[in-house]
């Protein structure tokens, strides 16, 4: 690795030391040959003294002057207007310093100089002939020395595979407020079009070579370049590459990206996903979507903001949007008010426990679909405040089904999480405790078509791991990790919300009368520890070094390993890659379910903590069944 970085910082200094001195030694045979041609025309002698006095110290002038404009730091083949403008300039002071030298030798007067006139079109036809030539032979355009370039943009090593860059090249030049960056080359994964140009930038290496090609451009610009991730978010070797470069040596990453309303982006916790993000077919969805009208709980949240985003995409005749959060409901109406100008929506405030208001807001809506995304989803709070997350969670959602069933809403569909499966924290149970009224309650409502969808951690959203981990390491760290051995499954906010969607699109093709639960194939597990880590590479640090990771100890309700299925349960493929369904199993009764939930209800109004937690234990008997001491109860803070 030393070797690698040695060799490109070697390369950078033999490469400057070459343009310099011929820019210099071109300076100086100008300045030479200036008054020779003069002489010639005029009648006058061969060379004498005052000729190579006067070329040796122009070259002096000249390597000050250069050295001081930085054009000893510029690259041939990347030349640009600014850069020919530079050039100019050195040419300009080398010039005026030679007056001086001359004076001091007292010899200003015996020197022609009408010969300046004639030296410094010689030297710069020198220098650009070369540069135009080298500019030429990378894009296959000599005009594009003429190119502007952004006049602040940060230089960049540009990563990805050849199709992508060229994609991501021309999407920046079409920003409105110009290309964000300044490429000053393509590292190319396939490594096999290494000195090819890809939109008039060079392929200068592979992905092997990024360390040294990027200590290379580090020394030839005496600063860091940026690196521009060009390649699709599922190649994982690139951004493992990436990442440990720039943790290396504090680089700056970001993520060139097709839109030309956004060119360059930050890069996401969901980027550093031990697998691909998953591409969902969107055509069933956009069947059951395109011309319909939509009811989102919780669409104020990162999930239900997501969900309307991607539905407000697919042309619903009405979108509304149902959410207590008065801050979170406003920004996601401006942001669909933005992006979508002509969409029929609407912003409701109102909380999923008030009964009469949810069914006033969606008798108004009149929805062919349904997605409940309201919850209270924070473990520890949850602990803390049970009754809060039994009000929410079960008796929320209990509302929520009945009344779309008695409106004859098409399709309801409900999230849930990983929690849910032998939860051990009060959050778990009562998404548990919801999926069982609903898998009940069901076959009570044909008219409209239940589902649930089960899935783990979503990176990015709000109170999870990685804004956490963001903000700490903003802070100079510590990051905190409750264990070094706890692990997550993690989907990024995009795939959730498809999955949430694909999941209302099957289930109006199942014969099922019952509540169709699916679950996302989300890959392995991701350790908390190793998502720390890469996030912390990901912001240029080294961690254990510039940020500290400190194990603080496991949270009261967390589990060391989630999973996602119940071992009894019957897991099928279904047609969408990917997605699994879970076959119905016979439970409660419908009246034996409603009779328990009604309890819970009342004891949760009453704020008696211990009873509603014992109740809701009593209903599902796996609830709490890792605690110990198998007492619900004692776990209320």
């Amino acid at each position: 690795m030393k070797a690698g970085a040695t060799q490109g910082r070697k390369a950078a200094i033999e490469a400057k030391a070459l343009c310099f001195a011929y820019d210099v030694l071109s300076g100086v045979a100008a300045m030479y040959l200036a008054p020779q041609i003069l002489a010639y025309f005029s009648g006058r002698g061969p060379p004498d003294w005052l000729d190579v006095f006067t070329a040796a110290a122009f070259g002096i002038a000249a390597a000050f002057s250069f050295w001081l404009n930085g054009v000893h730091r510029q690259i041939w083949r990347l030349t640009s207007l600014r850069d020919v403008v530079r050039l100019w300039q050195g040419v300009a002071l080398a010039n005026i310093m030679l007056l001086p030298i001359l004076l001091l030798a007292r010899v200003f007067s015996d020197f022609p100089l009408a010969s300046l006139y004639l030296q410094i079109p010689i030297w710069l036809l020198s220098l650009m002939v070369v540069r135009f030539w080298a500019r030429g032979r990378a894009s296959g355009d000599f005009r594009a020395v003429f190119r502007r370039e952004p006049p602040f943009a940060p230089r960049a090593l540009v990563v990805g595979p050849a199709s992508a860059v060229a994609d991501a090249l021309r999407a920046a030049r079409r920003s409105p407020s110009g290309s964000p960056i300044r490429a000053v080359g393509v590292v190319e994964t396939s490594g096999a079009f290494v000195g090819r140009d890809i939109e008039g930038v060079q392929v200068v290496g592979g992905i092997d070579g990024l360390r040294e090609l990027f200590d290379h451009y580090t020394a030839r610009f005496g600063e860091l370049p940026w690196l521009a991730i060009a390649a699709p978010s599922e190649d994982r070797r690139t951004m493992e590459a990436v990442l440990a470069v720039a943790s290396a040596q504090t680089a700056v990453i970001m993520r060139l990206v097709t839109s030309p309303l956004a060119a360059i982006q930050p890069i996401r916790p969901a980027d550093l996903l031990a697998r691909p993000e998953r591409r969902l077919d969107m055509a069933p969805v956009a069947a059951l979507v395109s011309g319909a009208r939509v009811f989102i709980t919780g669409g104020g949240g990162t999930i239900g903001g997501e969900l309307a985003r991607q539905c407000a995409a697919l042309g619903p005749a009405k979108l509304t949007l149902y959410d207590s959060s008065e801050f979170n409901i406003f920004e996601i109406d401006q942001q669909l008010s933005r992006a979508f100008p002509n969409l029929v929506r609407n912003a409701v405030i109102g909380d999923i426990r008030d009964e009469a208001r949810l069914e006033q807001a969606m008798r108004e809506a009149s929805p062919d679909l349904v997605i409940h995304a309201a919850a209270l989803k924070h473990v520890p709070l949850m602990e803390q405040n049970p009754n809060e997350a039994i009000l929410t969670n079960v008796v929320g959602a209990r509302r929520a089904a009945e009344i779309a069933a008695r409106l004859g809403v098409k399709a309801f569909t409900f999230i849930s999480t990983d929690k849910a499966v032998n939860p051990t924290n009060v959050m778990g149970a009562t998404k548990r405790a919801a999926e069982l009224f609903l898998q009940a309650f069901a076959p009570t409502a044909p008219a409209t078509r239940f589902s649930l969808v089960r899935f783990g951690n979503v990176l990015g959203s709000k109170g999870s791991v990685a804004p956490l981990f963001e903000q700490q390491i903003a802070e100079g760290g510590p990051v905190t990790v409750t264990h070094p051995d706890m692990t997550r499954y993690f989907m990024s906010v995009e795939e959730a919300s498809a999955l949430v969607l694909q999941a209302a699109a099957l289930s109006l093709k199942s014969p099922k009368a019952e509540a169709v639960l699916y679950v996302l194939d989300m890959g392995e597990p991701v350790r908390i520890l190793d998502l720390a880590e890469k996030m912390i590479r990901m912001k240029g640090k080294i961690p254990g070094q510039d940020i500290l990771i400190r194990v603080t100890g496991t949270r009261p309700g967390e589990k060391l390993n989630e999973t996602v299925f119940y071992t009894r349960e019957d897991v099928r493929p279904t047609p969408v890659d990917g997605i699994f369904e879970v076959a119905a199993r016979m439970g409660p009764s419908i009246e034996a379910i409603e009779s328990q939930l009604d309890a819970i209800a009342t004891l949760a109004a009453r704020r008696d903590s211990h009873a509603s937690l014992n109740l809701i234990m009593v209903n599902a008997p796996e609830i709490f069944r890792d605690d110990a001491r198998n007492d619900p109860s004692s776990r209320v803070h």
